[in-house]
């Protein structure tokens, strides 16, 4: 075992905030949400840095929002 409670890539039965699909642990979106994501905001999501958990609350606000995913923009 290797410490992790859920294997890499295990259905968690948590819901894509985007359509509501269950997504597989450790993914912000369901893939085809993630698709509809402008290349640079996927970029800037993909980043690990100290800015990481400020630019996954600006895609969470925005879909949470209701605006279409092709228009998110991130700041951070």
């Amino acid at each position: 075992m290797t410490g992790r409670s859920t294997p890499r890539g295990a259905y968690t039965g948590r819901p894509c905030r985007g359509c509501r699909t269950p997504i597989p642990s450790r993914l912000y979106l369901c893939g085809d949400c993630w698709d509809q994501l402008p290349p640079v905001a996927r970029r800037a999501l993909n980043r690990r840095d100290d800015q990481a958990t400020a630019r996954l609350r600006q895609l969470y606000d925005h879909v949470d929002s209701g605006r279409p995913l092709a228009e998110l923009e991130i700041t951070a």
